[in-house]
């Protein structure tokens, strides 16, 4: 990643606080990715996202404004709230 996506990220991830991170399996998420977005788009959300990468494994980190919203989301697909 360039340096300036990732300040680009880190910065977005200041704003949008409320992070939820999603495990991304080999194989992909599939129809689920597309759930997440409908879901989003659904409840009049801007989707913010980004890949990381941690352990050998990867992330979608979405970014939200409020807990509430992460909750709701973690509710509806699982992964967990980040630190």
């Amino acid at each position: 990643m360039n340096s300036h996506k990732s300040r680009t990220s880190k910065a977005r991830e200041r704003v949008f606080p409320h992070i939820v991170e999603i495990a991304v399996p080999l194989d992909g998420l599939g129809s689920r990715l597309d759930d997440m977005h409908a879901w989003n788009l659904e409840h009049g959300i801007k989707i913010r996202t980004r890949m990381v990468s941690k352990s050998g494994s990867n992330y979608v980190r979405w970014c939200f404004l409020t807990a509430s919203v992460a909750t709701a989301f973690v509710r509806k697909f699982g992964g967990k709230i980040a630190p």
